[in-house]
């Protein structure tokens, strides 16, 4: 029997590299995916397509779900949306994040707000609603994708490396909550990742201060992230809560 057969696996910020990894990574698992988008561009389209390929590859069930998850009503509409078509909810991974860099000095008012928003008060309204259904189940795995810049720092993320830090203590708090409900809550913490944020680094920056900094002398991958984050979620992982895996190389050593 597959790890996810049976179960329901939200991942927020779905379409993108390290959120499309992870869903392939679950659905060849044998799990149901719900994924979420913020219905802008070609997301919308883009998901479809994805779903189809998912169906086409693993089989199963897949959704898509268009919610901007920095407003609580389209977070719990969402939630009721995902419970109706599934009858359950099992997985939730807060993957949804940007980043906007600038000195401290620098930053603006309306860029610290909006990576708080979404790398923060996102995954809160996610976290909350998702419990809802969860301790009524009395199962679930919640898992935070953090960065081992919130552990670490890092020049020129004052907002993201705030938010990144605060969805682990976030993380601890509900996992004392819920961990006598069957609940697990953890976190992921990327480092150098070759897709998403990283691929608007340019390559000289990569080559001369990125990758000199990484141990294994190489960026991770998405799957590497994927393979983490599934982990958490599984079963094999029950006894495991309030924990920060950091999948990084050994930057942070």
């Amino acid at each position: 029997m597959k790890r996810f057969e049976g179960k329901v696996v939200l991942i927020t910020g779905a379409i993108g590299g390290l959120g499309m990894a992870q869903a392939k990574v679950f659905a060849e698992e044998g799990a149901s995916l719900a994924l979420n988008y913020i219905d802008v561009g070609t997301f919308k389209e883009d998901a479809a397509k994805f779903i189809a390929e998912l169906e086409a590859s693993f089989g199963g069930t897949h959704k898509a779900y268009a919610a901007e998850i920095t407003k609580e009503e389209e977070v719990e509409n969402m939630m009721a949306a995902i419970v109706a078509d599934f009858c359950h909810l099992d997985v939730l991974v807060n993957n949804a994040g940007v980043s906007i860099n600038a000195s401290s000095w620098k930053y603006s008012a309306e860029a610290w707000d909006k990576v708080l928003n979404v790398n923060l008060t996102g995954a809160f309204y996610c976290a909350k609603h998702a419990l809802v259904h969860m301790r009524e189940k009395k199962y679930g795995r919640i898992v935070n994708i953090s960065s081992v810049v919130g552990v670490t720092g890092a020049r020129g993320t004052v907002a993201y490396g705030a938010t990144k830090a605060a969805l682990i203590g976030m993380m601890k708090t509900m996992a004392r909550e819920v961990c006598q409900k069957g609940i697990t809550v953890n976190c992921v913490a990327p480092g150098y990742i070759n897709a998403g944020i990283m691929s608007n680094v340019p390559q000289e920056y990569r080559d001369n201060d990125v990758i000199p900094s990484i141990p294994m002398g190489r960026l991770g991958e998405a799957k590497d992230i994927a393979k983490a984050v599934a982990f958490l979620a599984s079963d094999d992982a029950e006894y495991i809560t309030g924990e920060v895996l950091r999948v990084d190389g050994g930057f942070a050593m």
